[in-house]
């Protein structure tokens, strides 16, 4: 299968209730990830890694600094005369209320979809961190000359609504969907990421907004008799974000090495908008062991275990450790930090302590001073 025969869908809203910590003024696809990189980055690199020329990325809420970071798409070569990369903005359908499920934003973007001319429609979510290769999905679906193509994860599912459990015979065939209620086992599960025909698309839309069905996997269930449906297993690193707990383990994941080349892989690399900031400056008295350091940051202090975004000023004689400090903040002299997210242009005066734990981090929302 070719791949620039394949449209590409991003949904930038999806499960922004799990973290609503950091989703309160912007999208899942626009929260800071590995310092330099917003989660968007990484289904959209990944998408162009594999020949997609063509994507969309459907929004709903909070998404003005979404397309500051995605611009006309020239960091990911999208910023094309044709094709290229498209914003597609929130639509409402008649009593479809203040949550837009996927199935109703893509029959609002119906029309999009149906003049891409493309045989297939390659989705993806914003909460998952993996190093999935869309090009290997698509040739498996072609392989196998499928309807749809699930790509699945084997191990312990997300909390996350509509969590499916991805029933196969031998061949890969899915036979059966199931609806998750317990979470405590390891089952094979969806990534919440699948490519369908897109004729087929159009026909099962049509299907769902007359019969009211509001969900892939309940739109997908109804017709796994009638189709082709295969489950690609994905064997490699991957994350869902289902809680705030989540994000900081996914961040702090990559401080292992072997996550971080699974995740940045260099032949499947995550690409994103350029900072143009200095190089990271370290005072004199400056001790860093084992952190993410992103361009523009200056550090007199202490940091071991961190992810620091651009432009971060750490103050003389601090201490931080364990901790994800977002674009801009500046933290002041003799302060100790240990397991807290910080978000964007905060300040943390001198002197201050803040401390939470690994399985409960302290968060410090946007443009807060302590």
């Amino acid at each position: 299968m070719a791949t620039n025969n394949v449209l590409g869908i991003i949904f930038a809203n999806a499960y922004d209730s799990t973290i609503p910590e950091i989703t309160a003024l912007r999208a899942m696809g626009s929260v800071p990830f590995a310092g330099r990189y917003r989660l968007i980055d990484l289904p959209l690199s990944s998408m162009v890694n594999a020949g997609i020329t063509n994507v969309g990325v459907i929004t709903k809420s909070n998404y003005r600094s979404l397309m500051d970071h995605l611009g006309s798409g020239k960091a990911w070569d999208l910023s094309r005369k044709n094709e290229g990369l498209k914003i597609l903005p929130p639509f409402s359908i008649p009593d479809s209320g203040d949550v837009i499920s996927k199935i109703s934003a893509l029959y609002g973007s119906i029309s999009f979809i149906s003049e891409s001319g493309k045989d297939y429609v390659l989705f993806a979510d914003c909460n998952s961190v993996s190093g999935i290769d869309f090009a290997d999905v698509i040739e498996f679906n072609a392989k196998k000359n499928a309807d749809i193509t699930m790509v699945c994860a084997k191990g312990m599912p997300a909390s996350i609504a509509l969590a499916t459990e991805v029933v196969t015979d031998a061949d890969g065939k899915v036979t059966e969907l199931k609806k998750m209620d317990d979470f405590s086992k390891e089952v094979n599960y969806s990534a919440k990421c699948c490519i369908i025909k897109r004729v087929l698309l159009e026909r099962l839309l049509h299907e769902a907004n007359a019969k009211r069905i509001s969900s892939f996997e309940e739109l997908f269930a109804a017709n796994i008799d009638k189709l082709n449906v295969y489950a690609y297993q994905y064997e490699g690193y991957i994350k869902v974000i289902d809680s705030i707990e989540a994000y900081y383990n996914a961040s702090m994941d990559l401080l292992d090495p072997e996550v971080r080349k699974a995740v940045f892989n260099a032949e499947n690399p995550v690409y994103t908008k350029a900072g143009d900031r200095t190089p990271a400056m370290y005072g004199k008295d400056a001790d860093v062991k084992n952190s993410l350091i992103s361009d523009g940051c200056k550090i007199e202090g202490t940091v071991e275990n961190c992810l620091l975004s651009r432009g971060v000023k750490i103050g003389k004689n601090s201490k931080i450790t364990n901790s994800i400090i977002m674009q801009d903040t500046v933290i002041g002299d003799n302060v100790e930090l240990d397991c807290v997210i910080i978000d964007k242009d905060a300040t943390i005066k001198n002197n201050k302590k803040l401390c939470g734990a690994s399985n409960y981090p302290v968060f410090v929302g946007k443009g807060i001073v302590i």
